[in-house]
């Protein structure tokens, strides 16, 4: 059997891909009262938006056009270039995994509960059940974020923010702006400051979407291949297509470093790669453009030299001097890593040599296959995992194109070795 832990997108994706080719029964664990959800798609809130396309977010690689389908039986109008809200995306994915239990002839099953240990040859959820597995694979999504701030993920959270409330952002990521489009929503009037170290929100889609542009970097030396893309943008100055076209060879170029330069590319160079590749939806772009001219959103470049109940106190980004702005502190600069989470199931795959951390602590060491790499720099048998987990090693790893690659690579690698 094959125990996923896990049923958010990651383990959605893997769910499909492993009932699709021969082998053993399926259970997919999961403690949250909805499937599909995770922390991407729990939101409740329709102007969270997809900040990809919809042609871009089928679950199936050889049916592009399964979303968009999904969408329009349901008469959700949505084009193939449209943006859909998130929480319906979640519902297509919950929707998904459902109809793949009743359709599956009782080999794939749905397990309510919460894993808290993976043993030898069981997973053990809190309530003392054990799963007999022959694989295990960790479909953990996000970690939940580690703050004394407000978190914008917990239910009600910002139910704290009166309506006049000045508020401060911690982070200008997409995270940020979930919370202005929410706040926004809900009539909110105060001044919204967010504060991060670039000062940097993410880039706007545009409609049509540019040609893409296969440049066919490559290089060892992250300044180099910086240059690599600057020369790849044309005269017009429309890099978005030089972005997007990069999209498939970032696992290549990221494992084509040196760990030092991963270093490097980390602190000097993520946060533009974010901002230009995790693009805003044309509509939130706009509706944060209109909060801008008129003065309730101010975006800064600063770091954060404490928090408090009533603002923050930070530096502005080239200066000495220190500024204390006042109002609701939210921390939108997103969420831990698995490797520094006090979950139980976390903590007992560390204790236990199950799990070591990548090069740079954001996550799980593995393979190229997606096998967990244990204590002893040897690969686990039988366990798995992909998705953001897997962002150290991998880098782009969070959006449904990638991890619905890792998921096939990791069934085709599973059906294997039943077949065996």
């Amino acid at each position: 059997m094959t125990v996923v832990i896990g049923a958010g997108a990651s383990g959605v994706l893997t769910a499909v891909a492993l009932a699709a080719r021969p082998g053993a029964p399926v259970t997919v664990v999961e403690s949250a009262p909805e499937l599909g959800r995770g922390v991407a798609y729990s939101t409740t809130d329709y102007g969270h938006l997809l900040n990809s396309r919809t042609e871009t977010m089928s679950l199936y690689a050889d049916r592009p056009g399964h979303f968009l389908e999904w969408c329009r039986e349901r008469g959700l109008y949505c084009g193939p270039a449209g943006y859909a809200p998130r929480t319906t995306y979640g519902r297509y994915l919950g929707e998904a995994l459902e109809n793949l239990v009743r359709g599956s002839g009782g080999r794939v099953r749905v397990v309510r509960g919460r894993a808290v240990s993976v043993l030898g040859d069981a997973v053990q959820l809190a309530d003392g059940r054990m799963l007999p597995d022959d694989d295990v694979v960790l479909a953990l999504g996000h970690p939940p974020a580690r703050t004394s701030d407000i978190d914008p993920w917990t239910s009600g959270a910002l139910d704290r923010i009166g309506r006049y409330d000045d508020v401060v952002l911690l982070g200008t990521g997409l995270t940020a702006v979930d919370v202005v489009v929410t706040l926004a929503g809900r009539g909110h009037l105060g001044r919204i400051t967010a504060i991060s170290r670039h000062g940097l929100l993410p880039r706007v889609h545009v409609d049509p979407p540019p040609r893409m542009v296969h440049s066919g970097i490559s290089g060892a030396e992250v300044s180099e291949l910086v240059r690599q893309v600057r020369r790849a943008v044309p005269p017009h100055g429309e890099w978005r297509g030089v972005v997007d076209g990069l999209r498939p060879d970032v696992e290549r170029l990221w494992t084509g470093l040196p760990v030092p330069a991963q270093d490097r590319f980390l602190r000097h160079v993520s946060r533009l790669w974010e901002v230009h590749r995790h693009r805003m939806a044309p509509p939130i772009g706009a509706q944060l453009r209109r909060l801008s001219r008129e003065g309730r959103l101010q975006v800064v470049a600063g770091s954060v030299v404490s928090t408090g109940p009533s603002g923050v106190t930070w530096t502005p980004r080239g200066e000495g001097s220190v500024e204390t702005t006042t109002g609701a502190v939210v921390d939108c600069r997103g969420p831990g890593t698995w490797v520094a989470s006090a979950d139980p199931l976390a903590r007992q795959l560390a204790e236990t040599g199950v799990t070591s951390p990548d090069a740079h602590d954001l996550g799980y060491a593995t393979t190229d296959d997606g096998q967990l790499i244990g204590a002893d720099g040897t690969p686990v048998p039988g366990r798995w995992t992909l998705g953001p987990v897997r962002r150290g090693s991998r880098y782009e790893t969070t959006a449904i194109p990638e991890i619905r690659a890792q998921a096939t690579r990791i069934a085709d690698r599973i059906s294997a070795g039943v077949l065996v």
